[in-house]
Formats: C-alpha cells, sequence, structure tokens
C-alpha cells in the first residue's frame, strides 16, 4: 500500500530489461553520432575558412546524422528523465496525485505516438516504395533515414508503457 514512486527499475519483468538494454545500445550509438557529427561539422568549418573550399555534403550528412541522434536516443532518455517537464504545478500535488497526473500523461503520450508511429511508417514507406530520394547534393535514398523515425517511435512508446506500468504497479 505504499505510495512511493519507484524509479528503481530492479523488479520488472525481463523483457523490460532486455528493452531497456536496446534503448541503452541505441543511446550508445546515438552518442558517438554526435561524436561523428561533431568531426564532420569541424571538417567543413575548417575547409571552409582554413582552405576556401567548403564542403557540398557535410550539412546534409549532419541533418541525418541528427534525425539518428535524436530518434535513436529518445527511448532511453524517458526512463533516465532527460525528457522536458513541466513540473511546477506538477511538485506541489501529493504522490498520489501526481501519480494520477503521470498516468494521464502517460496515456496520451502513448496515443501520440501511436498516431506518431503509424505516420512515420507510412511516410517510410513511402519513400521506400517510391525511390524517394533527398534533393540536397548527395541525392541519398530517404527511406533509410526516416526509419529511424518508425524505430524511434516504437521504443518511445514501449518506454511510456514500461512507465505506465511501473507507475500502476507500484502504487
Amino acid at each position: 500500500m505504499g505510495s512511493k514512486i519507484k524509479d528503481d527499475p530492479k523488479d520488472d519483468p525481463l523483457i523490460m530489461k532486455i528493452i531497456s538494454k536496446i534503448d541503452e545500445w541505441f543511446a550508445e550509438i546515438a552518442g558517438w553520432t554526435v561524436f561523428a557529427m561533431m568531426i564532420c561539422i569541424s571538417y567543413d568549418v575548417l575547409m571552409r575558412y582554413a582552405f576556401n573550399a567548403p564542403t557540398k555534403w557535410a550539412f546534409e550528412v549532419s541533418t541525418y546524422m541528427m534525425v539518428v541522434v535524436v530518434f535513436l536516443g529518445g527511448g532511453w532518455t524517458l526512463p533516465a528523465g532527460g525528457h522536458v517537464n513541466v513540473d511546477i504545478l506538477v511538485n506541489r500535488l501529493s504522490k498520489g496525485k501526481r501519480r494520477v497526473v503521470e498516468i494521464i500523461t502517460s496515456l496520451f503520450a502513448l496515443f501520440y505516438l501511436t498516431i506518431f508511429t503509424y505516420e512515420a511508417w507510412i511516410f517510410t514507406y513511402e519513400a521506400f516504395s517510391e525511390d524517394i530520394r533527398s534533393s540536397e547534393y548527395l541525392g541519398w535514398p530517404l527511406w533509410p533515414m526516416r526509419s529511424f523515425l518508425v524505430i524511434g517511435g516504437i521504443l518511445l512508446w514501449i518506454e511510456f508503457l514500461f512507465k505506465l506500468i511501473r507507475t500502476i504497479r507500484d502504487y
């Protein structure tokens, strides 16, 4: 009958622990992608200002890398507490009322992410089936980059489901 919100996932079922490890792995990839993006942008700046020979590809590649970072890191960021919270009012509520707000916001997030992921799937499939390519210099197929929206949407949806389960379980 405890009213303590438990952030410790040690009591989670195995599937929740496995998904959390997958999220950590994707977050690691996102972190290394930030590093690669820094190298890419630094190279472009060096070429532009030191040799007056800017790259034609660096901005496009950096943009794609940003998509990877945002969507692969999103699932890990939620349980890590890194998503934006407007908690000025929520912190003033009792633990029971905070729990209710957490349940409601998780349900809204699940609803939104269901629609987002479905639309991202259509968006990605369209790029694949119609061979849509970037209009930038490289002209790469867009479906691989768009697939990160689907992957990220699924992972974030799962993490919100886990958050909802933990919130209800630990009530």
